[in-house]
């Protein structure tokens, strides 16, 4: 074959291969770094929703990584597990990164542990590991119903539901424990009884302690999951718009969680914020105080009480013995003074 034409059948091979290269890169699907928000407090519906978007976000190829922000201060203890759950099954596939927006508090914290990597900003409310519950009650028996077994009706006894909560919080600190310690970031410098404390940390402080691994927001946070997936061309999707899913938000997660008190079982399980008062133990409060109050005062007060509100006898008092002159059955009269 003649020089020339070995040059010409090259030039050709070179634009075919330039043609199907760009073609290539035009007809391909853009990979997407899909950003989801949750806000508001943890419950069935909620967990569910997020729950069905991440593993449609898992299932679909364009979807190249995926960043969580989270505004949380926690909820229902199980709806929290399946979350996380279900963020470990992603990530297992696909960079998952959270970023913390505002607070990540009990429940909402569990969440963010899932993540290959937690960003948040300093002043974010970070941790409150640890499980609330209400008070226990003691087995009881229906006169509206039979049952069989002493705890049928009730499900346990105290000590089976303080054990149960104390379970629960096991997993809760376990978890947090193999997921931060094997944070290849900033892994968790905090030794298992410190985690247990319920210590609600800034994100500046969660940093130090190796809670979350680095301080940042969303924009941060989309660059690490880029970074993570090997990414140098991608676009950026609002997740659940990209799916074709709703996710509905809670801003006022207040009114989520009153919500909860009447809906849950009495003897539902939080993993929620502890400045947030629990559902349905506002009574409880309020009886708790009242003892508070009645056990502050002192008792020299007594003896300033006054005569109308110490409760008056409705029979008198029977005198050992009549003297003479006075009625018999009656005490003496008080002698007057100078007598």
């Amino acid at each position: 074959m003649r020089r020339w034409e070995i040059l010409t059948w090259a030039g050709i091979l070179a634009v075919c291969l330039v043609v199907g290269i760009v073609v290539g890169q035009w007809a391909a699907p853009e990979p997407v770094v899909g950003v989801v928000r949750f806000e508001g407090a943890i419950d069935f519906t909620a967990a569910d929703q997020l729950v069905t978007l991440l593993e449609r976000a898992r299932q679909d190829p364009a979807v190249a990584a995926v960043v969580l922000e989270i505004r949380s201060p926690g909820g229902i203890a199980t709806s929290s597990e399946n979350i996380f759950y279900s963020m470990l099954r992603l990530r297992a596939e696909k960079p998952l990164v959270v970023v913390i927006d505002g607070m990540a508090a009990s429940g909402g914290y569990y969440m963010a542990v899932a993540a290959n990597r937690i960003y948040a900003p300093a002043s974010a409310y970070v941790g409150n590991i640890g499980t609330r519950g209400p008070r226990p009650q003691d087995p009881y028996i229906s006169p509206e119903e039979l049952s069989t077994g002493p705890y049928k009706l009730a499900g346990g006894s105290r000590f089976d539901q303080i054990y149960q909560l104390d379970l629960i919080k096991e997993g809760f600190v376990n978890n947090v424990i193999a997921q931060r310690l094997n944070s290849p970031v900033n892994p968790l410098k905090l030794d298992k009884s410190t985690v247990e404390e319920g210590r609600l940390y800034l994100g500046s402080e969660a940093v130090a302690v190796g809670l979350i691994d680095l301080e940042g927001a969303r924009s941060d946070g989309i660059l690490g999951a880029a970074e993570l997936a090997g990414l140098r061309r991608y676009r950026v999707v609002q997740l659940d718009d990209y799916l074709g899913l709703s996710l509905q938000l809670q801003p006022n997660y207040m009114e989520t969680i009153s919500q909860l008190a009447a809906t849950a079982a009495p003897d539902t399980i939080f993993l929620l914020d502890t400045r947030i008062a629990l559902p349905g133990m506002i009574e409880g409060d309020a009886l708790e105080k009242h003892m508070l109050h009645l056990r502050a005062i002192s008792p020299a007060s007594w003896d300033r009480t006054s005569e109308r509100d110490i409760p008056r006898t409705t029979t008198q008092e029977i005198a050992p013995e009549s003297s003479p002159g006075q009625t018999p059955g009656l005490m003496p009269a008080p002698a007057k003074e100078g007598s």
